[in-house]
């Protein structure tokens, strides 16, 4: 029946190609004498030939895919901590209103440390705190009773914020997470660049006209600090700010400091190392009516790019506080924060005198004059009583 087939030549889509023709066997299949209809086929060389062009075309592509494509989109995996315990994530956080907060610790304070622990973390669960935020809790039991009141997702480290529950200061702190190790307290001083900082000239002149100085934490309330410095590779440095005080923790503030806890694309920590450290400037004192002397203005040199400080006793319980007599040039200087902390000597001490401490970041190279007035905001178009004037120098 084969031997009936006959091999003729037409053209294909303007190709030459041989087709194949049998009346016998379409007669065959169709049970009748109907034509055998001409048709066009690739013979099996042409079609085997092409079959292997596709395949190696085929493993090219996925070739250059594999090794060009693929890199620039990767899948970013789920994240293990050294430890090889789940992430931390936002889960885990807990935000009990005051009156609950304040019932815990009424329950809970008066017993030896344990006990208090134990107690907390079965009032957390009462309070319909998640699994994931108890166990958190748990985890630092050993560092104080702490829970997690925010969380910040960043990228391979991330940052939490915690809370700690029976202190009588610094009750917020900052943890970064989810690296390698984890977690890191920014405010535990065994992680502080100790050796460098006592070698860092700004440090060293501080340290020798203020043989007491003291590191304590900046802001830790703030949901947008630390700051993060991304190099794009998957690396990350967090730039966590401190306070330098002359000794305790109601002492004047001498001067501000920046570490950089950086990490690998991997989130192994490096270790560490000072950013910054700047003096605080010195206030001109200029209490009553008679305003500031010109001469004896401080000058505050700063490189642009940079953040300072400056402190200003003032007394919130009068009624009176710090304002900017004019508004700033955010092309060249602008604000950042301004905070009021109360002195007190004695626990019982009411309406002590306290402090408010401004700091700006400054943009770009410039001279900036800053004027503060010392004044009751509910007074309008009262004079201020006090005026204090400083020279800003960024360089």
């Amino acid at each position: 029946m084969w031997k009936s087939v006959r091999h003729l030549r037409c053209s294909c889509q303007g190709r030459q190609s041989k087709f194949l023709q049998s009346n016998a066997l379409y007669q065959a299949s169709r049970g009748g004498n109907q034509a055998f209809p001409a048709r066009c086929f690739f013979p099996p060389r042409f079609a085997f030939d092409t079959m292997k062009t596709v395949q190696r075309t085929f493993s090219f592509v996925s070739i250059f895919l594999f090794f060009f494509v693929a890199p620039a989109h990767p899948q970013t995996p789920i994240k293990h901590p050294a430890d090889g315990k789940p992430p931390l994530t936002e889960s885990a956080v807990w935000n009990p209103s005051a009156d609950v907060l304040a019932g815990i610790r009424t329950k809970c304070d008066g017993g030896d440390p344990t006990p208090i622990e134990n107690c907390f973390l079965d009032e957390m669960k009462s309070a319909g705190a998640s699994p994931e935020a108890v166990a958190f809790a748990k985890s630092l039991a050993s560092s104080g009773v702490i829970y997690l009141r925010a969380f910040r997702k960043v990228a391979r480290v991330d940052v939490a914020y915690i809370q700690y529950a029976f202190r009588a200061n610094e009750l917020e702190g900052v943890l970064l997470v989810n690296g390698d190790p984890s977690p890191i307290d920014v405010d535990d001083e065994s992680q502080y660049p100790t050796a460098e900082l006592q070698k860092y000239p700004p440090y060293a002149a501080i340290a020798n006209k203020y043989p007491n100085v003291s590191i304590w934490p900046a802001d830790r309330t703030n949901p947008q600090l630390p700051k993060l410095d991304a190099t794009g590779w998957g690396s990350q440095s967090f730039q966590v700010n401190y306070i330098l005080r002359d000794g305790c923790h109601a002492c004047a503030q001498i001067g501000t400091a920046t570490f950089a806890f950086p990490f690998d694309d991997h989130g192994k920590f490096q270790g560490a190392r000072v950013s910054s450290v700047v003096p605080a400037a010195r206030q001109i004192d200029s209490s009553g009516t008679g305003g500031f002397e010109t001469a004896g203005v401080e000058k505050i040199e700063v490189l642009a790019g940079k953040e300072f400080s400056i402190t200003l006793v003032a007394n919130h319980t009068t009624g009176y506080s710090w304002r900017l007599a004019t508004a700033l040039d955010p092309a060249t200087l602008k604000e950042v924060s301004s905070t009021y902390t109360e002195r007190k000597s004695d626990a019982n001490e009411v309406g002590a005198p306290g402090e408010e401490v401004w700091t700006f970041g400054t943009v770009a190279q410039g001279t900036v004059p800053l004027v503060f007035e010392y004044v009751r905001p509910f007074e309008k178009d009262a004079k201020p009583v006090r005026t204090s004037k400083f020279l800003v120098v960024i360089e």
